[in-house]
């Protein structure tokens, strides 16, 4: 699997891919995601030291797409985030790009801890961490309405430089 940064022609695959069930159920945004918005948000994000936005690449297909969020230089701490295509799902693409982002995170960027948020009823994310070496912290209090209407709890997984489990 290759990692390259997120690229301009890489965002109405993604816009497809955020606007599926499979994906927006376990995220944290609205939808539908529109095309014109996020080629904003992806200008508007060039140079930005607070997030790294990733695509994976297998055979030359984009396989899924993540990357690094709230990046924290004095605590040297981020949030994670990847989703998959939600074509071939439980495959291993999402353990592996969950892998190979805490691995640029700990090595390029030098941070301490990654962190992320997932919903209490994404068992599948979950299984992911806990195989990558994150460890549940705790829910977190604040609730969020989901695009399908339902209230969630999310819950908080961390992981320590030299946990990840390769």
């Amino acid at each position: 699997m290759i990692v390259r940064r997120l690229r301009l022609e890489d965002l109405q695959l993604r816009v497809d891919w955020m606007n599926h069930p499979q994906v927006y159920r376990n995220m944290h945004f609205s939808v539908p995601v529109l095309m014109e918005n996020t080629i904003k948000w992806f200008k508007n994000n060039i140079g930005n030291e607070k997030r790294v936005d990733l695509t994976f690449v297998e055979n030359d297909e984009i396989v899924a797409f993540g990357g690094l969020t709230d990046i924290n230089r004095k605590t040297n701490k981020a949030e994670l985030y990847v989703f998959v295509n939600p074509e071939v799902r439980k495959k291993g693409i999402g353990t592996q790009a969950t892998k190979k982002i805490c691995k640029y995170g700990f090595e390029e960027l030098r941070l301490n801890k990654i962190y992320l948020h997932t919903n209490e009823d994404n068992i599948v994310a979950q299984h992911v961490y806990l195989k990558c070496g994150f460890v549940l912290e705790g829910k977190l209090r604040n609730e969020y309405l989901r695009a399908d209407g339902k209230l969630m709890c999310r819950m908080y997984y961390g992981i320590l430089k030299g946990e990840l489990n390769e």
